[in-house]
């Protein structure tokens, strides 16, 4: 009798440690890394951009990483991101005042014709990083910004860029 009590005890306690060391085995696998079609697109002013050509990189300053991103379209204009940050859900912003910056993402436009925009005095901006992927080094995110001519001499209007959705691999 006591041996069959010990028995079944046994039983009882093996299948309990069963469920419990099987229970915390699971069918799913790790989620698969980020992946990215390296393409940009955004308003400027009246016109689409959609860019066909992504050149990135990389640098260090001050121990952080700034990510570099450059946008071709088939006109060869160049739509420029520099992301000094790379939290995703955190928008980064650019406020230019006089002699003085706030920068969390600088964003420029340079035409195939040699005419530049950048952020100039008064002019605002914003990048919210909606995915980055570190080991995969892929980062997406939406953006926008004013712009005006970087020489400072031209009568050139300064120019909006709304609605710019990117990603990357870098």
């Amino acid at each position: 009798m006591k041996f069959k009590i010990f028995t079944n005890l046994f039983f009882a306690l093996l299948m309990v440690s069963g469920t419990v060391v099987f229970s915390g085995c699971s069918d799913d696998e790790d989620p698969a890394p980020l992946t990215s079609n390296n393409t940009a697109t955004a308003t400027i002013g009246s016109t689409t951009f959609t860019s066909v050509k992504l050149n990135a990189s990389t640098e260090k300053l001050l121990g952080e990483t700034i990510i570099n991103l450059d946008y071709i379209n088939q006109t060869g204009d160049t739509l420029k991101l520099s992301i000094l940050g790379s939290i995703p859900g955190k928008t980064y912003t650019y406020e230019m005042k006089m002699n003085e910056a706030d920068l969390g993402f600088i964003l420029n436009y340079n035409k195939k014709d040699g005419t530049e925009y950048a952020p100039v005095d008064g002019h605002k901006g914003s990048l919210t990083i909606t995915a980055h992927d570190k080991s995969a080094k892929v980062i997406k995110g939406t953006f926008n910004g004013q712009l005006g001519p970087f020489d400072y001499n031209s009568t050139l209007p300064s120019i909006t860029v709304t609605n710019g959705q990117f990603e990357a691999k870098y």
